[in-house]
């Protein structure tokens, strides 16, 4: 009876509540972002709750958050309204225009080293399609994607289940760089036994970069002396201008430096090369909007330049 009910309540004001309230944790900020009062937005959740039959929302020192079953309607309500705005577009485009919002998500590596670029290329093409973004760590970015956050989401390689659609649009190799000198080298190449006293300087445990460069490290039976854990690659590569350790990176993040000479870059003597692939992800029952088609091609052919950067300056 509760599931009929609350069927009957659904509409655009109650759904963007409900995703907002998530995002923001303020009942007051979400009635804000939706552009109605508070009072308004109070009623509106009560009524939903009603519907539902239990609790939706719950108050906590610093505001307002979802319960879980608060948290399972926010993830279907994002969805719901992302179908909306897909078919908005749609038929746009039946109409010769172009318009829409694209929101997308991208882990440090592509989001900081890879997107600005395509982003410009994107406005050039597609001027009134808006895009909003947020940068995290692989594991954020997978989750926010999962809760309707964010529609199209780029990321290193991670494990997901059967919900996410992983489409790989880029090669990547993780290379070792650190200050001048600090390593004796031999064409650009590092025994893995002289690692054992240094310290590893590294992303938070959910990063994508972190997982595949120790998982490489681990194969190569290299256990450095200690680990400090930074909170961005910038962070890391400062660090290690300093002399202060060693990192695996991006080719992408380091090329710039590397070309510079501020810091140099090294493979391990013995090894493979320590390579992944990039990945659009999306929800695999939601099909690309227009402008996220539109998006997803202008990523492509934008990063074949920063490949070919990337690799004239670290080989």
């Amino acid at each position: 009876m509760a599931d009929s009910t609350l069927s009957l309540l659904w509409d655009s004001t109650r759904l963007r509540l409900l995703v907002e309230l998530d995002r923001h944790g303020s009942v007051s900020a979400a009635a804000r972002a939706v552009g109605i009062g508070q009072p308004s937005a109070s009623e509106h959740l009560r009524l939903l709750e009603t519907a539902a039959g239990q609790r939706l929302v719950e108050r906590n020192g610093r505001g307002s958050q979802l319960t879980e079953a608060g948290r399972v309607l926010a993830s279907h309500a994002s969805q719901a309204l992302a179908t909306l705005a897909a078919a908005e577009e749609e038929l746009h485009a039946l109409a010769g225009l172009e318009a829409g919002t694209i929101h997308i998500g991208a882990s440090t590596t592509p989001g900081v080293y890879l997107l600005p670029s395509t982003l410009g290329c994107f406005r050039r093409d597609h001027p009134n399609v808006v895009v909003e973004v947020e940068i995290a760590s692989t594991g954020e970015i997978v989750e926010r994607l999962l809760a309707g956050r964010i529609h199209l989401a780029l990321v290193g390689d991670t494990a997901v289940d059967d919900r996410i659609q992983l489409v790989p649009f880029l090669a990547d190799e993780l290379v070792g760089v650190a200050k001048p000198g600090l390593l004796a080298t031999r064409n650009g190449k590092v025994k893995p036994e002289s690692l054992a006293t240094q310290t590893l300087l590294v992303r938070e445990p959910s990063s994508s970069t972190r997982q595949v460069a120790e998982q490489a490290l681990r194969q190569a039976r290299v256990e450095p002396q200690r680990l400090w854990e930074l909170d961005s690659s910038e962070a890391i590569k400062r660090a290690a201008r300093e002399g202060l350790g060693v990192a695996f990176l991006s080719r992408y993040a380091v090329a710039e430096e590397v070309e510079r000479k501020e810091l140099e870059g090294f493979r391990l003597a013995g090894q493979p090369k320590i390579e992944r692939r990039l990945h659009i992800a999306r929800l695999a029952r939601r099909p690309p909007s227009p402008s996220e088609r539109g998006f997803i091609d202008t990523l492509t052919r934008c990063c074949a330049k920063s490949a070919d950067y990337a690799e004239a300056c670290v080989g």
